[in-house]
């Protein structure tokens, strides 16, 4: 199991400060995470045996097993809410042209879990590769801790000059952070999807079937794990005979893949769920703080009170949107002390910028 888990740790943080809030991380780091994770589960044999076994008295089990996994084995739905009529649900005898649900997403359960986790990681990659390591470079090292007081305002003074030198210009590098967040609940949105198309049209509503199922009519309810991931299943094996003629064995097979199949995809309903509602709640913070400067300046109060009301006031004037997210992100990476020292810093950096332009001749 350690080795599953361990796998995860590709992911740890690089030393670097970046741009970052709960829901960017929920996605590039837990979400990945729980994916990766599920993605090795799902091929651990130590768990669940072989993922099919095929019973048959005249085809060695070797042959039968691997034809069967290749091939895909089959259920009955009408089978499937016999009740205890039926030995196991959605087996039984079944007649020509009858219609049958295939299973053959088995095969692909570990690659496509893998390519979603990857998925979830690319707003990541993007913003890290359109960062370029602005942010880290503009901070300093004033998120590390500072003894001394002249090395703080030596570095405050010099972030202080460059912010007022670039006012304005940063409009761009905040508007691609924005593009990553939207992209962060499309890929959310586009995985839910994906994974009902990957299921045969079953996900979307697999978590609210699984909770309903317990108050269903136990004569015509049908489990949706049994379902979507039966544990039983059928086969038809096909092979010729010594005339030449085709000859058809229908054969069972146990499926243990889908015992922890259906955990995994539970799991993942009520996770892209929750992560897609966070994100939208998110997202609508986001057009909030975009239009509402009122928003905008309370923020930045809460985050730098200690700087007092005169400085904060003349950042807040002059900054646009750009510029207060800069100057916020900063905020969320030092001390609150630290940051009081650089908002006074570049307060004075901003009147003397404003004291220069009134000075200058029409």
């Amino acid at each position: 199991m350690l080795r599953y888990i361990g796998a995860a740790k590709v992911l740890k943080k690089d030393g670097n400060a970046q741009v970052d809030n709960g829901v960017f991380h929920l996605h590039y780091r837990v979400t990945v995470i729980i994916f990766f994770i599920a993605s090795q589960l799902v091929t651990a044999k130590e768990f669940f045996g072989k993922p099919i076994q095929c019973m048959s008295k005249t085809i060695p089990s070797g042959i039968l097993n691997n034809y069967c996994y290749i091939m895909s084995t089959f259920s009955i739905p009408r089978q499937l809410n016999k009740g205890d009529a039926a030995a196991y649900a959605g087996l039984g005898t079944h007649i020509d042209d009858e219609e049958l649900t295939y299973h053959a997403y088995y095969q692909w359960v570990p690659f496509m879990l893998f390519f979603q986790a990857i998925t979830f990681f690319l707003p990541r990659y993007l913003w890290k590769l359109w960062d370029g390591g602005v942010f880290d470079t503009v901070l300093g090292g004033l998120h590390k801790f500072l003894p001394q007081h002249g090395m703080r305002i030596k570095k405050h003074k010099m972030l202080a000059q460059y912010l007022s030198k670039s006012l304005h210009l940063h409009k761009l590098w905040t508007i691609k952070f924005f593009i990553c967040e939207v992209l962060c609940l499309v890929i959310s949105v586009g995985n839910m999807y994906f994974t009902d198309v990957f299921l045969g049209g079953t996900f979307l509503n697999y978590g609210l079937d699984v909770m309903s199922f317990p108050e269903a009519d136990p004569e015509t309810r049908v489990d949706p794990m049994i379902r979507i991931f039966p544990k039983v299943s059928k086969c038809t094996f096909r092979k010729y005979g010594p005339s030449g003629s085709q000859e058809n064995h229908d054969v069972m097979c146990i499926l243990s893949i889908n015992i922890i199949n259906e955990k995994i995809y539970i799991l993942l309903w009520f996770w892209l769920v929750f992560l897609t509602i966070t994100t939208g709640f998110w997202l609508m913070y986001r057009l909030a703080v975009i239009f509402s400067m009122r928003l905008r300046k309370e923020l930045l109060y809460r985050r730098g009170r200690m700087a007092g009301t005169k400085n904060l006031d003349i950042v807040i004037r002059r900054c646009h949107l750009g510029d207060w997210f800069l100057v916020y992100q900063l905020g969320c990476y030092m001390e609150p002390m630290v940051f009081a020292e650089f908002i006074e810093e570049f307060a004075k950096e901003l009147e003397k910028g404003l004291e220069t332009l009134e000075r200058k001749p029409n």
